[in-house]
C-alpha cells in the first residue's frame, strides 16, 4: 500500500475498570485447568466493566486524558472515529454521542467502524487517509469494547479471556513527520472463526419477542444467541500462519529490518500465539511487550493499551512494528514512528458520563 505521509500521533491514552477479574478464580474450571489456561494464554487477570459502564464511558476517559495530555482546544478537532463491536446501543453512532459529551464542534466528523482485533492499524489508516484527503488537522480515534458484555460467563473458551478497555489516539497533520506503512487484510470465508449470531438487530437473527433462551453449541457450551462464539483452533493457525507475512510486508515497504524497528507491539490474542509470531520474525521477547498478563485479550483496544502499560519504553522516538488480527477473519499490519512523550499511563476509572 502506499505510504501514508504527513500525520503525526501526538498522544495515545488507555483507560480500564477498576473491576478485577482472576483466572485462578473462574469458577468453571479445575484448579489444573486454571493453571494450564494461565500458562497457555499468558492471562492471569482482566478487567470487566461494572453495570451501566460502557466502552464509550471508557473512551471518554482515555479522551479526557489524550486532550489534557496534547493541550488542545476543543473546538479545533475536526473529526472522531469510533471502532468498536459492542457500542452502546444499535442506534444512533457511539462516536457521535461521545462527540457530544466530549464538547466537541458541531463540525466535527463523527461516526463508528465495526472492526474488532484488527482496529489499530485500521484506524490509523483510516483516521489518517481522511485528515489527509480532507485537509482535517487535528483528530481523535477511539477504539474500545467491553467483550465482558458478549460471552457468556460459563463458556470456558471464551469468559476468562476477555477483558474491557478503552483508548484514545490524537493525530495532527505535520507535514514532518515519519510515513505510515500498511498491509490490511480481510478473509470473511473465516468469519465463524469468532461470532455473535444474533441479537441487537441482526437480520439473519433477530431478537425473539419472548425470553432469550440459552442453546447448546456443538462444543457443548450453553449459550445465548447475542453470546460470542470462539474458535480457538482455528484463530491460532490462522494468526500464526497470516500475520508474519502480513508484519514482513509493513516492514519491507518501510525498508525497515527487525534490527531497525525498536519494538513489535502485537494484538494481545494469547501468549502462545504472540511468542509463536515473535519468533517467526526473529524478534526477541524483551522487544514484544505485553498487556496480557494484567489485562488479557481487551480485542479491538489491545495494541493501544499495551502501549499505555509500557508507556516507559516511549519515553524517546521509537520506531514501532504492530499488527492486529481476528475477528472477521481481519489483520492489519502497520510500521510507524511514536515521538517521544507520547504515549501516557494507563488510567483505572468506573466514571459514566
Amino acid at each position: 500500500m502506499k505510504a501514508l505521509s504527513g500525520i503525526e500521533i501526538r498522544a495515545v491514552a488507555a483507560t480500564v475498570p477498576t473491576q478485577v477479574a482472576r483466572t485462578q478464580d473462574y469458577e468453571f474450571l479445575t484448579m489444573e485447568e486454571r493453571q494450564r489456561f494461565q500458562k497457555v494464554t499468558g492471562i492471569a487477570a482482566r478487567r470487566i466493566v461494572r453495570d451501566g459502564q460502557c466502552a464509550s464511558d471508557l473512551c471518554m476517559t482515555a479522551a479526557e486524558t489524550a486532550l489534557a495530555h496534547v493541550g488542545w482546544a476543543r473546538e479545533s478537532v475536526g473529526a472522531l472515529i469510533m471502532i468498536t463491536q459492542t457500542g452502546d446501543q444499535p442506534v444512533p453512532a457511539t462516536s457521535i454521542v461521545i462527540q457530544n459529551k466530549l464538547g466537541l464542534p458541531q463540525t466535527c466528523v463523527a461516526f463508528d467502524v465495526n472492526l474488532g482485533c484488527s482496529s489499530y492499524p485500521y484506524g490509523l489508516a483510516i483516521v489518517g487517509s481522511m485528515m489527509q484527503s480532507l485537509g482535517i488537522m487535528r483528530a481523535l480515534l477511539l477504539i474500545g469494547d467491553v467483550s465482558s458484555r458478549v460471552c457468556a460467563k460459563n463458556d470456558k473458551s471464551a469468559w476468562p479471556l476477555f477483558g474491557d478497555a478503552g483508548t484514545a489516539t490524537a493525530l495532527e497533520l505535520d507535514e514532518r513527520a515519519s510515513p505510515m506503512y500498511f498491509d490490511l487484510m480481510s478473509d470473511g470465508a473465516g468469519k465463524d472463526a469468532i461470532i455473535i449470531p444474533g441479537g441487537g438487530l441482526a437480520s439473519r437473527r433477530p431478537p425473539n419477542d419472548g425470553p432469550v433462551q440459552q442453546e447448546m453449541g456443538a462444543d457443548g457450551t450453553y449459550r445465548r444467541p447475542d453470546n460470542l462464539i470462539l474458535r480457538g483452533a482455528d484463530i491460532f493457525s490462522f494468526a500464526i500462519s497470516k500475520v508474519p507475512h502480513s508484519i514482513k510486508r509493513a516492514m519491507d515497504a518501510s525498508g525497515k529490518t527487525g534490527d531497525a524497528v525498536d519494538y513489535l507491539v502485537l494484538h494481545q490474542a494469547n501468549k502462545m500465539i504472540n511468542d509463536t509470531i515473535a519468533k517467526k520474525l526473529g524478534f526477541p521477547l524483551d522487544k514484544v511487550p505485553t498487556s496480557i498478563e494484567q489485562y488479557g485479550n481487551t480485542s479491538s483496544a489491545s495494541i493501544p493499551l499495551t502501549l499505555c502499560t509500557n508507556s516507559d519504553f516511549f519515553r524517546d522516538t521509537r520506531s514501532i512494528a504492530t499488527s492486529g488480527f481476528g475477528v472477521g477473519l481481519s489483520w492489519g499490519s502497520a510500521v510507524f514512528n511514536l515521538p517521544a512523550n507520547s504515549v501516557t499511563t494507563c488510567v483505572e476509572s468506573d466514571a459514566t458520563y
